[in-house]
């Protein structure tokens, strides 16, 4: 499957990255999986306890990984979520905004699975 045609996902970033080791890539991309649905699990939390200190600091904890995977688009919406988290403005838009996230990183996880999947064929 080309990564191309991927609706969240890029991976020219980490092949360039990796200097195309796929061994690299799958190790990055397995841990990416494990450890983010966990990472939003948190930003999560914290979004519904308006601990605006913590959300701010997981969302900058998870947005760097997101350019290893070339998910840039959803990178910049979580600089959002921080930015406003940290500076304590329009917090009454954040929630919504993580919420229209959620289902776009499934897609992502998909998305890298299914490029796991083609690796090992």
């Amino acid at each position: 499957m080309n990564s191309n045609n991927f609706t969240e996902a890029n991976m020219d970033y980490l092949q360039d990255l990796s200097g195309g080791n796929s061994d690299l890539i799958r190790e990055i991309v397995a841990l990416f999986i494990k450890q983010t649905p966990g990472d939003m699990e948190l930003l999560g939390t914290y979004i519904r306890e308006q601990n605006w200190t913590q959300a701010y600091k997981q969302a900058h904890h998870i947005k760097p990984t997101l350019a290893y995977v070339g998910a840039n688009t959803m990178r910049a919406e979580l600089q959002e979520i921080e930015d406003r988290a940290k500076n304590q403005r329009e917090l009454d838009t954040i929630a919504g905004k993580f919420n229209n996230l959620l289902p776009r990183f499934e897609v992502l996880y998909q998305e890298l699975r299914s490029y796991l999947d083609t690796m090992d064929s």
